[in-house]
C-alpha cells in the first residue's frame, strides 16, 4: 500500500499548489471567447491528446444552457485520417497547425496539452495560432518548457512525474468545464 498512498500524497500537494493566479488568466480567456462567440481549440500528444479530447467534450457538451450560445470547442486530436496524412506528407511536427491554418480566426483560443512543454507540433499550431491573433494558453507539466515562454496563460502542474502531471490535467479540465458552465449559465440568464 506504500507507492499508493505516497501517489495520492503526492497529487494532493500537487494540486494544492497549483497557481490560482494562473487559473484565474487562464479562465479570463476562455470567458472572453466564449462572450465573443470565438472558437476554443484543444491538442495534445499522447495522454494529452486523450485529454484534450475529453475536454473539448465536456466545453462543448457539458456547458449547453437553455436560451445560450453554446460554448464552441473543438479537438484537434480527434481527426485521425488527417493526423496520419499530413505526417505522411508532410512531418509529424505540422499535424496541428495545418488543421488550425483551415479554421483559425482571430479571438479564437488555441489550448496546448503538454507535460514536457517542448512537443514541436504542439508549437507550431501555437505559433500559427499567433499569427491569426488568436489567444493562446497552455496545461503544462512542472517545468513548463519552450511553450511556457511563448503564451499568453498557462497554468503548471507541479507533479514529481508525467502520470501526476497528466493527473492534474484531466482535474483542472474539469475545474475548467465547471467554470464556463457557470460563464454559460450566467449568460443564459441576464439574457
Amino acid at each position: 500500500m506504500q507507492p499508493i498512498t505516497r501517489y495520492f500524497s503526492e497529487l494532493e500537494q500537487m494540486m494544492r499548489e497549483i497557481s490560482f493566479p494562473d487559473l484565474e488568466r487562464v479562465l479570463h480567456i476562455l470567458e472572453q471567447t466564449y462572450q465573443h462567440e470565438h472558437r476554443i481549440f484543444i491538442m495534445g500528444n499522447g495522454g494529452s491528446a486523450a485529454t484534450a479530447s475529453h475536454f473539448a467534450l465536456d466545453l462543448a457538451k457539458n456547458t449547453i444552457m437553455p436560451g445560450a450560445p453554446r460554448l464552441k470547442a473543438i479537438s484537434l486530436t480527434d481527426h485521425v485520417p488527417l493526423i496520419t496524412a499530413w505526417s505522411n506528407d508532410t512531418a509529424y511536427e505540422h499535424i496541428f497547425a495545418e488543421q488550425l491554418a483551415n479554421m483559425i480566426e482571430p479571438g479564437d483560443t488555441v489550448i496546448g496539452i503538454s507535460a514536457s512543454g517542448n512537443s514541436q507540433n504542439v508549437i507550431n499550431a501555437l505559433n500559427l495560432a499567433k499569427q491569426y491573433h488568436a489567444a493562446t494558453v497552455a496545461l503544462l507539466g512542472a517545468r513548463g518548457g519552450r511553450i511556457k515562454e511563448m503564451v499568453d496563460a498557462y497554468i503548471l502542474a507541479p507533479g514529481q512525474n508525467i502520470e501526476q502531471e497528466e493527473d492534474a490535467h484531466l482535474i483542472l479540465a474539469h475545474i475548467i468545464t465547471r467554470h464556463m458552465r457557470e460563464v454559460v449559465r450566467s449568460h443564459a440568464q441576464n439574457r
